[in-house]
């Protein structure tokens, strides 16, 4: 599975046992590549495909939140 994938996985999997909540904010771009040791553009397209997804909100400025009403 590529490793923008696994990335979404993990957000997904974190919704769905409770520990993301609705308007929990997500840590910036830069922050996840540096400490998950992947390039930006991965984490990127993980963000794009949960977003597809209805799994995360972006807001240009302010960052990434969970959905207030996350797919399930």
């Amino acid at each position: 599975m590529p490793l923008y994938r696994q990335l979404a996985r993990f957000v997904v999997d974190a919704i769905q046992d409770g520990r993301l909540r609705p308007g929990d904010g997500l840590p910036g771009e830069q922050n996840i590549a540096d400490s998950t040791g992947v390039s930006v553009d991965t984490v990127r397209a993980a963000f794009r495909l949960l977003r597809e997804a209805g799994y995360i909100e972006t807001a240009t400025g302010i960052g990434s939140f969970i959905a207030q009403k996350p797919a399930r």
